[in-house]
């Protein structure tokens, strides 16, 4: 049920340093608002009752998107839903995490809702973690003593908690270049509600090497365990071979048997194992058909 919002104290930052020292100043009891979309719902719940919001919606210095020379990728935390789903750079360095964007929420939901809250929220059926996860994403956080970099697969620590100390600030989300001859996608199934929660989610990353050998395999589920977790035994078992069908479908029953659904355990699991099937042999087939097409020896079609 939602409620009227309890009186709150509203501060607005002047930069990450002044938001950590307010967030330092108050305590456990202030908290960070950007977007707002998930805080304001769970202050009306009465999930959260903070007595003072920091916004830091206006800080320009947390709203960058920009490749890396290297070929990865920066975004800060302001970064919307939608400017992720919509950027060129984003589609053509990894097209997973831009459909992966495009799925939160609804239309109003993407254009407000940034992609730094979302990870912050830690929700166990968001869309943008498995995908992070997958594509190893690094996190830095900016507190009273410093900045630190937190690994995307070590920043959840239950659901809607993570290792984010009340007085630290999300201040990047820096994505790797992918190794040659990789790919990635992001497949998902939902519920049928007004806002199409998601049910199952599979961010899957392949690297073939030039014999067609799997050299790197990363499997991030969300809404399958109390976190966004990786299969790491699923991504054992494909390592070295050469992905044929039964050695994909054996990976995906053990990804199978790594979910830990909180509700329909059955068909939350029969899912992931065919999501990750799926997203293994498509991408197989888009890696050597890349490399097939990039022959210059190539005869023309």
């Amino acid at each position: 049920m939602y409620r009227v919002l309890q009186p709150f104290e509203y501060l607005e930052a002047k930069s990450v340093d002044h938001a950590v020292e307010l967030l330092t100043r108050l305590g456990p009891d202030a908290r960070v608002i950007a977007g707002g979309t998930d805080l304001i719902i769970s202050m009306k719940k009465r999930d959260l009752a903070p007595k003072a919001l920091i916004a830091i919606g206006g800080l320009s210095e947390l709203s960058f998107l920009e490749a890396t020379t290297e070929g990865g990728l920066r975004i800060g935390p302001l970064v919307t839903h939608a400017a992720v789903a919509a950027s060129e750079v984003v589609r053509e360095r990894f097209e997973m995490l831009a459909v992966a964007a495009g799925e939160v929420g609804t239309p109003q939901v993407r254009n407000m809702g940034t992609l730094g809250g979302n990870v912050c929220k830690a929700g166990p059926s968001q869309d943008t973690p498995p995908v992070l996860i997958a594509l190893e994403a690094v996190l830095t956080l900016r507190g009273p003593h410093g900045e630190r970099s937190v690994p995307m697969g070590e920043f959840c620590t239950g659901p809607f908690c993570t290792v984010v100390a009340p007085e630290e600030v999300l201040t990047e989300i820096t994505i790797p270049p992918l190794p040659e001859g990789s790919a990635g996608c992001y497949k998902w199934c939902t519920k049928i509600t007004k806002v199409d929660e998601t049910l199952a989610g599979a961010g899957v990353v392949l690297s073939l090497a030039d014999d067609g050998t799997c050299k790197d395999v990363r499997i991030g589920l969300g809404s399958v365990a109390p976190t966004a977790i990786r299969a790491r035994q699923a991504e054992g078992m494909l390592l070295g071979t050469k992905l044929e069908p039964g050695e994909v479908e054996a990976a995906a029953e053990t990804a199978f048997t790594e979910c830990m659904p909180r509700s329909r355990p059955g068909y939350r699991r029969h899912m992931v194992r065919v999501m990750v099937k799926d997203a293994v042999m498509e991408l197989k087939e888009k890696i050597v058909g890349d490399s097939t097409s990039s022959d210059p020896g190539e005869a023309p079609r």
